[in-house]
């Protein structure tokens, strides 16, 4: 299921946790039955994103054209990455390609150089300072981007030329794997010795859009992992022999955290990584040191080569996974579409979909091929474990992992296992997702306690959204009747008193547009006071899938909790069901939820999410 019908920005793309969305929607029983082919197709298409632990983010259909500029500095658009390039400087610029502000700078591909041995003399060169010839070609969906020019020094009482370096950059419409190549050509006429040839990676903890990286890992030739994460001011050198994967990474919840991939093609070469920190998890130069030992002759020609890998959400700590991942992505065929190897941020609604889905064919009442409901159950249970390992595990030890909205769509998968296996594994399960959801709670001032919201970070985006708020409430509605704990229903309690008729402001095609909604009053770490509202359908969509869990629900504490709000109920839910539908429009064939009522479209997301809040899941 693509984004939208219509591409945005020209791109076509395929989300799996929107799928999983759609998946989830169409698990409804009455839906599977009328719609199997496509439950099935979109089934396949999940279950191919994931990967060991990982399930990948999304593809996108081929693309890549130049956007802006000539070929020397221009701008280039992937399918999922946007290209600057500024050859005669020697920079080439990657970052992933967003369509809602997040798309940012992730990666300079500069600061090379050159360093050798002449008569006993050690000399370092500056690449970029030598170069005098730049320039691009898009030749049958493959963009190359070089630069070069000629390396002199000062030796002898006057200037010899080492040779031409050469950098050549490839980039594939098909791929998400870029190449880099280093090329030292030496003159006919030098003798040298102890050659280093570079790839460099700079100005890489900037800041804008919260781009900054803190952790190098690697993996050494015996398959070994190593890390290291920066803590001072200071130049760091790592040993890096033979190593066949090194990566720089960022400290931030998995779902998010940056991360610049790299498989050194000639890792016999690789001797260190060299390093310039800023201070704590801020590394600002990295540079791989590639070595040719002995001596070199005049018109030799020395070369290594590096696949680099951008990805905005990962498992930082799997160096082999990544190593083996490029080493697949590299053979992949041309005409495929790319995939982008970032982890879905919603992770736990992958895993929610195929316990709804796993529920649906357990109970007989969809048809589907033998055995699918065990692999469904036996993918379910695998996401489990694996959120148990990386995400809550490293939450308790401190780390920054979870994304509250996306822990909510776990806790629903473990309480949907639980009711239909009675597995008592998927109780603990419950209570440990449930026991680290409620330290994402956080009291509203001036309440004296007695409202709440959930963060959408711990220790990081410590922000308060209305869809983040709604999932950990309709999270714990659906934990509350298996777990004796009454903090969960307390916690529900001051959550439902924290909605409230609020006007707020949104941007609009350059334009500022006043916004009455639903939504919720807050404070910032700062103490600055915010407003968050549920002006995107998708919040009304999880919200309305909130008050319709609490009316129906059969246990006795959560009914007295829907009675106790009521009243106020009584005027939020026909507000947000008003709100939709002023974005509906009729079509002959169906009915379309757009993202807003002034937008153009639905999407993936808006269309499941607010079928969902007004049909709910016999499963929920």
């Amino acid at each position: 299921m693509v984004e939208t019908e219509h591409p945005t920005d020209g791109d076509v793309w395929a989300w799996a946790d929107d799928n999983a969305k759609v998946l989830e929607l169409l698990s409804h029983p009455a839906l599977w039955q009328r719609f199997p082919e496509e439950t099935a197709a979109i089934l396949r298409f999940l279950i191919g994103m994931c990967d060991g632990p990982f399930i990948f983010r999304r593809i996108g259909a081929p693309r890549l054209e130049r956007a802006a500029g000539d070929d020397r500095a221009g701008t280039w658009l992937h399918a999922m990455m946007h290209v600057v390039t500024d050859l005669p400087a020697g920079c080439v610029m990657l970052g992933i390609r967003f369509h809602d502000g997040r798309t940012a700078r992730n990666l300079y591909l500069t600061g090379n150089y050159v360093s050798f041995r002449h008569r006993g003399r050690q000399y370092t060169l500056d690449v970029e300072e030598a170069i005098g010839e730049s320039g691009t070609s898009l030749q049958d969906g493959c963009l190359v981007a070089t630069h070069a020019g000629d390396l002199r020094f000062l030796a002898e009482g006057g200037t010899l030329r080492l040779g031409r370096i050469t950098y050549v950059h490839r980039i594939q419409a098909h791929s998400m794997l870029v190449r880099v190549e280093a090329v030292l050509e030496l003159d006919p006429e030098i003798e040298v010795a102890d050659v280093t040839l570079t790839i460099g990676h700079d100005n890489l903890s900037h800041g804008e859009n919260n781009v900054h990286y803190g952790r190098v890992g690697l993996l050494d030739a015996g398959g070994t992992a190593h890390v290291h994460v920066a803590a001072a001011a200071e130049s760091v050198v790592l040993p890096a022999e033979g190593a066949t994967y090194y990566g720089l990474g960022q400290e931030e919840m998995h779902g998010f955290a940056l991360g610049i991939h790299t498989r050194p093609l000639d890792p016999d070469r690789l001797r260190e990584l060299r390093l310039v920190q800023h201070g704590p998890g801020r590394l600002h130069w990295v540079v791989a040191a590639y070595d040719f030992p002995g001596p070199h002759r005049g018109g030799a020609r020395l070369a290594v080569a590096e696949d680099k890998l951008l990805t905005a959400g990962g498992f930082h700590a799997e160096a082999a996974a990544y190593e083996r991942l490029m080493r697949e992505a590299a053979a992949a065929l041309p005409g495929s579409w790319p995939r982008d190897l970032s982890i879905s941020y919603d992770y736990g609604v992958e895993i929610n979909a195929f316990a709804k889905s796993y529920a649906v064919l357990a109970a007989g009442e969809a048809t589907a091929p033998p055995g699918l409901a065990v692999e469904l159950k036996e993918l379910a249970d695998r996401y489990l474990d694996a959120y148990r390992v990386r995400f809550v595990d490293g939450f308790w030890r401190g780390e920054n992992t979870v994304f509250s909205r996306q822990i909510a769509f776990v806790i629903m998968a473990a309480a949907t296992l639980l009711r239909t296996t009675g597995e008592d594994r998927y109780r603990r399960d419950l209570a440990a997702l449930v026991e680290v959801l409620l330290q994402f709670e956080q009291p509203l001032p001036g309440t004296k306690g007695s409202e709440s919201g959930f963060l959408m970070g711990m220790r990081s985006s410590r922000d308060i959204h209305v869809d983040c708020h709604s999932a950990a409430l309709l999270a714990l509605t659906h934990a509350a009747p298996f777990l004796p704990d009454p903090g969960i229903a307390a916690a529900i309690d001051r959550g439902l008193g924290a909605y409230a008729l609020v006007t707020g402001t949104i941007e609009w095609l350059g334009e500022i547009r006043k916004v009455d909604t639903i939504g919720i009053r807050w404070s910032d770490d700062a103490g600055a006071s915010r407003v968050s509202h549920a002006f995107w359908n998708f919040h009304a969509g999880l919200t309305l899938r909130l008050f319709r869990a609490l009316r129906e629900s059969p246990d006795a504490g959560l009914q007295a909790l829907h009675a106790k709000h009521a009243d106020r109920l009584a005027v939020l839910e026909p507000l947000l069901l008003r709100q939709v539908v002023l974005g509906t429009r009729e079509h002959a064939d169906g009915v379309e939820i757009r993202s807003s009522w002034l937008s153009s479209e639905t999407n993936s997301e808006t269309q499941p999410w607010v079928l969902l809040g007004l049909l709910g899941h016999p499963w929920d």
